[in-house]
């Protein structure tokens, strides 16, 4: 009796499955799936903005460390005359990672206005794109990160080596654990199915913030390496006044105080700025001061924000076609 009973519902459930399991586009769902796209379009954005090659003027050509990153200067850079400047524009459009992202930007901007018309069908089907697109893009740019990461590590190991320094050792060990781990994130997303857009983009963010973990732990491991044991706080003899005098001195983010080490054993050749990839040509090197910057999402110096410069090219006229009824028939002589 239990088994028929248990039979007759799994007929039930998969004649009615459509109705049962299908999300419906309506407007708590769509709001979710806008608020998703915003913080997808968000991220990736400085991701490509950074991989891309410098297009601010002068600074391709820089040999000391910029004075200022985006991180300090805000926007300055981008609120200039960029309606006019159709060269950078070419420049840009020349870009896939750009275009890419203009596409999603289009799609994404199509999908809020349907929204905000209560048209909640079209609506789905723009920020649906808006995914689709970005999927590919975040695939693309995880695999450029899993590359740096891996050629920052492997040049850093024999620095690292060489120094025989346990905490280096350990940074370094981090580091190819992070990258092990990014890499399970690009295989499993890479290997689920073609329409989980939302899920692909779930373990692609996942896997570029492991990575650039991983970049942080080789830049750590090679400051350490280069760091006298008698420089290192974990060696040096601190009393309760020099706590209490810490405590009290003016607080620095991890990230100024990592930047102003790296420009200073720069500036010393303790550290080399550019690293040229095994089999690359010398002038696409990684440099880590850029790398350190896009390791705490802030666009680095030279580079502009391809959000904001896809948004002055979108068109605001792509999501006026509006439905219309079918045609009324020709009349005919009868």
């Amino acid at each position: 009796m239990v088994s028929r009973i248990q039979t007759a519902l799994i007929v039930l459930i998969s004649l009615s499955g459509g109705l049962l399991w299908a999300v419906s586009p309506d407007q708590t769902n769509l709001g979710i799936l806008i608020g998703e796209n915003k913080i997808n379009l968000k991220f990736i954005n400085i991701c490509v903005s950074n991989l891309s090659p410098p297009l601010e003027e002068g600074a391709a050509g820089e040999k000391t460390p910029p004075n200022s990153t985006k991180a300090e200067a805000g926007t300055q850079a981008q609120t200039g005359n960029t309606a006019g400047n159709e060269e950078q524009y070419k420049k840009l459009n020349a870009l896939p990672s750009y275009t890419s992202l203009k596409k999603a930007n289009q799609f994404d901007f199509n999908g809020n206005m349907w929204y905000y018309q209560s048209n909640y069908s079209l609506s789905f089907k723009n920020l649906r794109g808006a995914q689709g697109e970005m999927k590919d893009l975040y695939q693309a740019t995880h695999e450029q990160y899993l590359q740096n990461s891996r050629v920052i590590l492997e040049y850093a190991s024999p620095l690292i080596v060489r120094s025989n320094d346990k905490i280096a050792q350990h940074l370094l060990r981090l580091g190819f654990r992070d990258l092990k781990s990014s890499e399970d994130h690009f295989t499993t997303a890479y290997n689920s199915a073609p329409y989980q857009f939302r899920y692909k983009l779930l373990l692609h963010s996942e896997g570029i913030k492991i990575a650039r973990r991983a970049r942080r732990f080789a830049l750590l491991a090679m400051i350490a390496s280069k760091t006298p044991a008698e420089d290192k706080p974990e060696y040096q003899f601190v009393n309760l006044d020099d706590i209490r005098a810490a405590a009290e001195k003016e607080s620095i983010s991890d990230y100024e105080r990592i930047r102003n080490t790296l420009i200073n054993y720069i500036d010393n050749d303790l550290i080399q700025r550019k690293i040229v990839p095994p089999g690359e040509s010398k002038d696409k090197p990684i440099d880590i001061l850029e790398i350190h910057d896009d390791n705490y999402s802030f666009i680095t110096s030279g580079r502009v924000s391809f959000m904001d410069m896809s948004n002055d090219e979108i068109k605001t006229d792509d999501m006026i076609q509006k439905e219309t009824l079918p045609p009324i028939p020709a009349k005919t002589g009868n």
